[in-house]
Order: C-alpha cells, then structure tokens, then sequence
C-alpha cells in the first residue's frame, strides 16, 4: 500500500485519499462522511493550519528526544537508538466499539491464563487432544523445569499484550498475544505524556479515558500478592540491561511506578529467597516485575549461559517465596500456533465461546492443515509454527521447501495475508492514510483481569514494514478510548490510604553504586581532557609561532603520560611541525576508536549513564543526551565546541549538586569525580615541575589554566606566578575546589558516611584510614623554600609525595571496590589506557 499524500485545500483530511476501497478506515465511513468520534479531532487539525501543525510536531520530536526515547540503544556502531517516532495525530476509538473490544480482551486473558495453568499443571487439554502434543513438547517455549509451579493467586497470566487490527468490515481481530514480557507499555504512556502536552484542549475536549488507573490496579494487585509475606513488599522491576532494545521503556516504568530497577547481577538467591544486593547488605525481595526472557531468567535451572538472570529464581518460584509477573514459562502464550487453537479451548476451559476471532491461520501438524498450506502455498503466508520472533508477511508469500515442511510440519503453519485498517497520520506536508496495528495491554486484579483504556498504535506507509517490523518506518500513535460521561481525574498517588513511615534512607544496589561512581570518573576525566585541550588550541591558534610557545611543551607531554598522544616534543626541543600536531590533536578530538579520545570518553559518559537512567533526574538526562553533539560531527570551530562541551558537562555537575539527595547515590558519583580529580591534579602538577626550572612562568600560567584556578591566583597574588604559591593553591588550599587537600576532605568525608554491619560505627573502615593518610599528609605539606631548580631538596621531596598520593587515591578505589562493590560482577570500565588504575 503507497501512502497517498493528501493537499486538498479545503481540509487536512481528504476522504477521497483517505478511505481506500479495499480497507476499512479508521476516520470515515465513506467519502465525505467522517466517523463522529473523529470528528473533534479532524475539525481541530482543520482549524489549526498547516504551519502550525508542523511546529506541534516538531515540539513532539523534541519532548521525545529530551526524554530519551529510543527503541535498541545500542543497533547501531555509534552507539545511538532508533528515535521513538510518534505522529501527532491520536487514534480515536468510540464508547460503544470498546466495550466490546475490552469484554474479548479480558475474556482472552482468562482464557490464556486456564490454558497457562493446564499446560503447567494436569495437561487435560492434551490428553483430550484439545491440544497437540507436538505444540507443547515440541516447543521451546514451553518450559518443563516450570511444571507443576502454582504461582500465587493461582495466576499463570498477570499481565498480557495483544495486536489487534481491524479488517474491512471493521471487525476486531487478534493478530499476536505477548505472555512472556509485553513490550510496549511505557511507550504508550510516554505518548499519552506527550500527546496530551501538545494537545491539551483537545484531549480534554474528546472525554479522553485516563492511563493511571490501569497502572493503579496493576500495583495493587502485586502489592496485595506480595504483602502476605511482608507488610511493606520489596518489589523490583527486573531488566535485562542497557543492551535490550527497549531499555528506555524498563527505566521509564520504574521512575513511573516507583520499582527499583535491577538486573540480573543485582539479585541473589539464598535459602529458598531471593534478595537484592545493596551496599549495606541483602535486601529481601518478595515480587518480580520481570522484563527478561523465560530462558534468561534463571541460567541455573534452565542451564542457559546468560547474565540476565537470577540463578535459583525457578526454586524460589516454586517455594512461593516471591512472586514473578509474568511467571517464568508463561511465554507459551506467544507461541504462534496456539491462536489456531483458541476457539475450542475457550468453549472447553470457559464454556464460552470466543469474542474475538484470532488470524486465519493452519496448523500443519493436523492433516487438514499440512493439505490447506500445501494446496495454497502460494497464496498463504508460511512461517514457523513455534517461534514467537517470526513475522506475519502483508504481501509477497515466503515459502520454505515443500520438503522441509513436510518433513516437520508440527513446525510449520500458514497464515492469510493481513489487510489491517488504515489511519490519518501526518507527514508534514499534509495528512496521509497509512495501515496500523493495534497493542493493548491486559493486567489482573482482584475481581479477574482489568484491560487499559488506551493503547499503542503503530503505523508504517506499506503492510511488509508494519508487519516486518522495519523500525525505521514505522512510528507510533497514541489511542484515545473515549467516554459518555465526563472522565475523573485521577493520579497513580490517589490510591494511598495511610500515611507510609518518613524514609529518609538512600541504601542502593552494589552495580548502581559502581556506575555512578564510574559516571563520577568519565565525567571529570572528560571535562579535564577538554580544559587541557582546549589550552593547546588557545596557544596554537594565537598569532605566535609554535616555537614561540614555551609551555607547549608541558601540555603535550601531559597528553603524551596520558597515553593520549603516542610522542611530545623530545629533550632537544623540537616541536612538531603546525600540521602534524593538528592532525594529532584531531585525533585526540574526535577518533572514536582511540581509547583516550574525547569522544570516546563522552561516550563513556553516555553508556554508564544509561545504566543508571533510573537514578537520573530528566534535566540530568537531556544534559547527558546533549553530549551527542559532540560527536555528530566536527564543528568549524574547534573552541566554540569544547566550550559548549565543558557548558554541557558543568550543568550536569550543578544538576547533580543541587538536585540529587545527599545519599549514597550522590556520594559515590562524587567520590568518582574526587578521585579523578585529584589523580588528574598529581599528574599535571608532576609534569609540570619538569618544565617550571626552564618555562617557569609559562608552565605555571598553563598549569593554573588548565586546573580552572588563574582567576583565583590572580585575585590573591598580584605578583608574577611564582612556583611555591601556585602549588599552595593547587595542593593545600582547601578552599579552592580544585586543589588537592579538598579533594581528599571530601573523600574523607563521603567514606565516613558510608554504610558499614550494625554496630561498628565507632570503628574505622580501611578506606577511612586511608582517605585520613591523605587528609593528614597534604596538611602537613611544607612549601617553604621550593624553588624552580632541579636540585632542591624540597622539590625532591614534592615528587616523592605527588607519587606517594597517587599510590594511595589508586588503593583508596580499590578498597571501596572490594568493599561495597565486589557483590556484584566486575563491570566493564576501563582506565582508558591512561596509566590509572580503574
């Protein structure tokens, strides 16, 4: 199906391009006659114009992109996801057509749930030959390690996904069920947020049914289930990590419904219970919102090399221990075969019959079946019968061997060809017709299943790439269930009934701490490396000559200790010549693949923020999104883009200060941000002695540049920069946020505050030893009379502690590493082959 692009003058919405004959279309019954409850909507758009439209969607694309919304954060080499594409225009759905849509919903989701509860239990439905054997035993989905588990409240299904999709008389119909993790559900309530935004008046306008109580239900549901065991359940959302394309969509429901967000590693089993690893120790959890795959779920049980999983989690299952939403092995559900099914099991398990049709499909493991796929093969859409990933085509027939079928045909099915209905969308230029699909999202509750007034919509110009899920073409679309009477407000806090105890704790998972405390290091080895940078460009895009630039030297041998550039100008003073040194320092800029590039760095930034997304407030988070910039593409101007970079950098610096509570989540990423600091600080003061006894002016005008500190020097001393002064303000003022002795006062300070077994508060931890070893020596740090020459026995001295400081800030990570960190696995940080240790 072409998109047909539509520019009638008279209305956004021409029917004579939006009704296509061999469809049914979601705004119109007929050319001219629009649909009532489209009505609002198309006289809104109408109304608004055409330029202002386009600046509506341009807003959308920006909350989307301040909001982080992507899909695969990692399906590209950059490291970047596929933009979360919403069109403005919502899909309406009328009172009287959802009422029936959401009786089949539910009735589908008990339904499933017996079938769920059957196949993990009795298995009446197979020796009624209800179903086939093969579709169960056959199937990798079905998961024998979880027979005969009775989950709590007998639910085997607690929340469901389905795609619908409307065919040309415009009948509902099921096009895929999702047991197992349905995807979708915080994308559809980041389009209600955002959609609502940009069009306020009418969303309140069309009696829109609200997302919250939907959400409200769910968390009750899984409070009551897991607060049998504890008045105050510990329920966690479990991700399988930033590497999962819908990461976004598992950070974004845990702020949303208030559940820590943990991967696998952050989870223990340990005598039938599973807890969650924090830094003051084990943390009882009694329900599971689970975002991994059934056979990433527990690599004990199912014997699966994975790192998504909890080891011991079936057991814990078993021993009604914690609750699992949804139970391991309901991915059963998604089978693709199990729809050809439905119709005579609701009749058996619900004595009903089915509301809502499901796809025509054949199963070719009967007979009648492997007939129909063989006779029709080319007019049917052939695909596995037992994987859940496999696409429904929309035309163009992809047979597999006639041999292959018919040696397994309990693997194989036929399905028609979809011809789902069509939608306006908005293309920019105007409103075209493209064909959609459908997600709503079922939950249980205590009276049985509740379904969610709203929904995802997902659109593409043509039928393969909607069904072929070719992200890149396909873009989303909130769905507006409308009321008769006016709609309540209502907010996800509305349902508290008691007042909970004051909490002003900060206990967080052992990975979270690690990240943050990493994000603290790539934070302040960035905005170090661009300061020094950015005093090179300064020097060498000035009107001197390079050999007129007597402390060049010591800036490119700083990057050169560094393992950032591989040489510096040697002892005899030679300078690399204008062009070489440019192309180095373009590298140093923008190489992705050298460790120690800017660009790399920043992407370091990027990464291990991703992993901590949950913990980030959104102005935190659009800051970091901004680092993109950096390496879209290089900048005419090589200063004005470090400066916007440091800009960037130090908004997050204050974002974080004033904004991040003063718990253990803060003291870590600051503790990072101390000790690469002060690292960073010993090494350019070390380098830059080498240079002070030749340069000294120079060298130590860089050295206060480089270190943000010249304005103070400036301020205080009206003399020339002399040697012993700029140390004293770059090591033992504790005043200047820069200098040595406030680093380790602040390291000093967080160790002390960090947690530590009951009792043993008036006992020194090893890593408060050593941040007082620090504290104690730069105190004791004597400058008077240190000169400039190479033999003074004070600059001798000077040396032995710079590298006695570094020694210790290296063990001081170390031991906060083994001691709080070392619950989980060793994550993947590296020192940038930078020399420091990680």
């Amino acid at each position: 199906m072409t998109q047909k692009i539509l520019r009638a003058p008279q209305s956004l919405f021409d029917p004579a391009g939006i009704c296509p004959p061999d469809a049914y279309c979601e705004a119109f019954e007929s050319p001219g006659m629009a649909r009532a409850h489209w009505q609002a909507v198309i006289d809104s758009f109408n109304a608004a114009g055409m330029e202002a439209l386009n600046q509506r969607q341009r807003r959308v694309k920006r909350i989307r992109h301040e909001d982080g919304a992507t899909y695969n954060p990692f399906d590209d080499p950059g490291g970047r996801g596929t933009p979360w594409a919403l069109d403005m225009i919502p899909m309406a759905l009328p009172p009287d057509a959802w009422a029936g849509l959401e009786a089949g919903l539910i009735q589908r989701a008990r339904l499933l749930d017996r079938v769920l509860a059957d196949v993990y239990g009795p298995q009446d439905t197979l020796k009624k030959r209800l179903l086939p054997p093969a579709l169960v035993y056959a199937n990798p989905a079905f998961l024998r390690t979880c027979h005969g588990i009775d989950p709590g409240g007998n639910r085997f299904l607690t929340f469901y996904g389905v795609d619908v999709y409307r065919t040309a008389d415009g009948r509902f119909r099921v096009l895929r069920d999702y047991g197992a993790n349905p995807a979708g559900l915080g994308y559809a309530l980041e389009n209600r947020i955002v959609i609502s935004r940009v069009l306020p008046d009418l969303y309140h306008q069309n009696r829109t049914c609200r997302l919250a109580p939907f959400f409200n239900a769910f968390q009750r549901y899984l409070a009551r289930q897991a607060g049998g065991r504890h008045p105050e359940p510990g329920i966690v959302l479990l991700t399988p990590g930033p590497d999962s394309r819908i990461y976004f969509e598992h950070a974004f429901l845990s702020r949303y419904l208030g559940y820590p967000l943990v991967e696998g590693q952050d989870l223990t089993v340990r005598n039938g219970r599973v807890f969650l690893k924090k830094l003051a120790g084990l943390e009882p959890v009694d329900a599971i919102f689970r975002q991994t795959a059934d056979t990433g779920s527990d690599p004990f049980a199912l014997r699966r090399g994975t790192a998504t999983g909890v080891a011991g989690l079936i057991q814990a299952a078993r021993e009604h221990t914690v609750d699992t939403v949804n139970p391991i092995g309901s991915g059963f559900v998604d089978t693709p075969a199990l729809a050809v099914f439905l119709a005579p099991l609701c009749r058996h398990l619900l004595g009903e019959d089915l509301i809502l049709d499901s796809h025509p499909a054949w199963w070719c493991g009967d007979a009648e079946g492997l007939a129909r796929t063989l006779a029709s093969a080319g007019q049917l859409d052939i695909g596995p019968a037992l994987d859940p990933n496999s696409s429904i085509c929309g035309a163009d027939p992809q047979i597999p061997p006639m041999d292959a079928i018919q040696a397994r045909p309990h693997a194989f099915m036929a399905r028609e060809f979809v011809s789902p209905a069509v939608v306006p969308v908005w293309n920019g230029g105007g409103v075209a017709a493209q064909p959609t699909l459908m997600r709503f999202f079922v939950c249980a509750d205590q009276q049985g299943f509740t379904v969610m007034r709203g929904g995802l919509a997902i659109t593409a110009p043509d039928i393969p790439a909607l069904m072929g899920g070719c992200l890149e073409r396909q873009q989303s679309k909130d769905i507006w269930i409308l009321s008769d009477a006016p709609v309540a407000p209502f907010s996800l806090m509305s349902g508290l009934e008691r007042v909970a105890a004051f909490n002003r704790g900060s206990d967080l998972p052992s990975r979270v701490a690690d990240h943050l405390m990493w994000l603290g290091r790539y934070l302040e080895r960035a905005e170090g490396l661009i300061r020094l940078l950015r005093c090179i460009f300064r020097r060498i895009s000035s009107e001197a000559r390079i050999v007129e630039i007597p402390e060049l030297h010591f800036l490119l041998e700083v990057l050169r200790k560094a393992n950032t550039i591989a040489q510096a100008p040697g002892e005899s003073g030679d300078v690399p010549m204008v062009r070489q040194l440019a192309a180095t320092l373009d590298a140093v800029l923008y190489e992705p693949d050298r460790p120690g590039s800017v660009v790399a760095i920043l992407k370091r930034v990027q990464e291990t923020a991703r992993n901590v997304r949950d913990r980030l407030s959104l102005d935190c988070w659009r800051v970091i999104d901004r680092l993109d910039r950096f390496a879209e593409a290089k900048a005419n101007d090589t200063l004005e883009l470090m400066d916007d970079t440091l800009f960037a950098l130090s908004a997050f610096s204050g974002l974080a200060m004033e904004s991040m509570t003063r718990g253990h989540g803060w003291r870590f990423m600051d503790m990072g941000r101390r000790v690469e600091r002060a690292l960073n600080q010993i090494s350019l003061i070390r380098t830059g002695l080498a240079d002070v006894s030749t340069e000294t002016r120079a060298v130590l005008e860089a050295l206060l540049e480089v270190c943000d500190s010249i304005m103070t020097y400036r301020a205080r001393y009206r003399s020339a920069f002399q040697t012993a002064p700029v140390l004293d303000l770059l090591l033992m003022d504790a005043s200047n946020p820069k200098s040595l002795a406030f680093q380790f006062n602040q390291l000093a300070d967080h160790a002390a505050h960090l947690p530590r077994p009951d009792g043993q508060r008036q006992i020194s931890t090893l890593e408060e030893d050593i941040a007082a070893e620090m504290l104690a020596a730069v105190r004791r740090m004597d400058l008077a009379g240190l000169s400039s020459h190479p033999d003074n026995a004070k600059r001798r001295e000077l040396v032995a502690f710079l590298d006695s400081m570094a020694a210790l800030l290296n063990r001081f990570a170390r031991q906060i590493a083994a001691h709080y960190l070392s619950r989980v696995q060793t994550t993947p940080h590296f020192s940038a082959s930078n020399g420091r240790q990680p």
